[in-house]
């Protein structure tokens, strides 16, 4: 059998270059890093929908009233356009609503995405969701991920510096093309047109995305009357889980809470139905996110069972494409029932 190496030059020239690798992530320091702009630019939409989350995040300077912020269930959950237009009618005047979503969860991603926003816009409610509904690794694995994350990528973050994802030339528009192929795998309007979120035109599947969608609209007897919203809703109508969050993530839940305070941005979190919970009589929660948090959270949500009251199985599915995520017809129902109460919230906390 051949050795692997010709020469002990060659074995150490080899072991010099993968210390070098390992210790980049150390040497490089946050100066060598691309600007957090450049990452967004070079995610695809497999990840989420980054290009438009650029625009919300870095082009955009406005205020915004309502900042729905979140994994990807927010994205598919609640139809934007609809909560801005509410939101206008209420208050009189031109509002600004977006969702700034990405695939996945974690505190981690949502507090460093929060960062981003808050310091380039003015929010005034942040609407967030976190899918974290069960124990991750412990704060050894945690930790060991991100340093594997750092050194991964830190060969294209090297690259970044010297080739920009977006814009190439000087004077080109800050915001890539839109490029159809990215949404319409989820048979979507424009996320860039729809502030932020998709209307996803799929049927019901466990794994593989069926693109039979079926236009339904649900007749229950579900109002907004009966979304919950806590403090004002008696505790006994929400059930937390009773496991402790790992270290990491209690880190940055913390982070989140305290920046939303220096800033001046009111929280609520958002209660996302899934259709495994569809018979639950009372909203079941990942975490008490006030205490969690450190900091005033509002509770919003309505019960499954109330949501879902009359529909079968077959007709639930109906409102969704897979088991986590509203298609239109679920994402239309949803917001038609939270959005009275968001607007009233809004309305009655924020200084106008």
């Amino acid at each position: 059998m051949r050795p692997v190496f010709a020469s002990t030059k060659q074995a150490a020239t080899f072991a010099l270059l993968l210390l070098l690798l390992l210790a980049a992530p150390g040497l490089s320091g946050m100066r060598l890093l691309p600007h957090q702009q450049q990452t967004y630019y070079s995610e695809g939409i497999q990840w989420g929908n980054f290009p438009w989350l650029q625009q919300f995040v870095f082009d955009e300077t406005n205020d915004i009233d309502i900042a729905l912020v979140g994994s990807s269930q927010m994205i598919y959950g609640i139809d934007t356009p609809y909560v801005q237009q509410k939101l206008d009618e209420q208050l009189g005047r031109k509002t600004v609503v977006r969702t700034v979503a990405w695939m996945g969860g974690g505190m981690d991603t949502l507090f460093y995405t929060t960062r981003a926003l808050l310091a380039h816009r003015h929010v005034k409610t942040l609407v967030f969701f976190d899918e974290i509904t069960a124990p991750k690794p412990d704060e050894i694995n945690l930790l060991a991920n991100y340093y594997y994350g750092d050194v991964v990528w830190m060969p294209r973050n090297l690259l970044d510096l010297s080739e920009p994802n977006w814009p190439r030339v000087p004077g080109a528009e800050s915001s890539p093309p839109a490029n159809p192929a990215t949404y319409e795998r989820w048979r979507s309007a424009n996320p860039a047109e729809q502030l932020g979120c998709m209307n996803a035109h799929l049927g019901f599947a466990w794994r593989e995305l069926n693109t039979n969608f079926t236009p339904y609209v649900p007749q229950t007897g579900a109002t907004p009357a009966e979304v919950l919203v806590f403090p004002r809703t008696p505790a006994a109508n929400w059930v937390c889980s009773n496991w402790p969050p790992p270290l990491g993530q209690a880190f940055f839940a913390r982070q989140l809470g305290l920046l939303a305070q220096q800033q001046g941005c009111r929280l609520v979190a958002l209660h996302k139905p899934v259709f495994a919970d569809r018979t639950a009589r009372v909203v079941v929660e990942a975490h008490n996110w006030p205490a969690l948090m450190q900091a005033e959270v509002c509770l919003m949500g309505i019960p499954e069972a109330q949501l879902f009251a009359g529909l079968s199985e077959s007709e639930v599915e109906l409102l969704y494409w897979n088991a986590n995520h509203f298609n239109e017809n679920g994402q239309v129902y949803f917001t038609r029932l939270i959005t009275p109460p968001l607007v009233q919230y809004y309305e009655s906390h924020v200084v106008h």
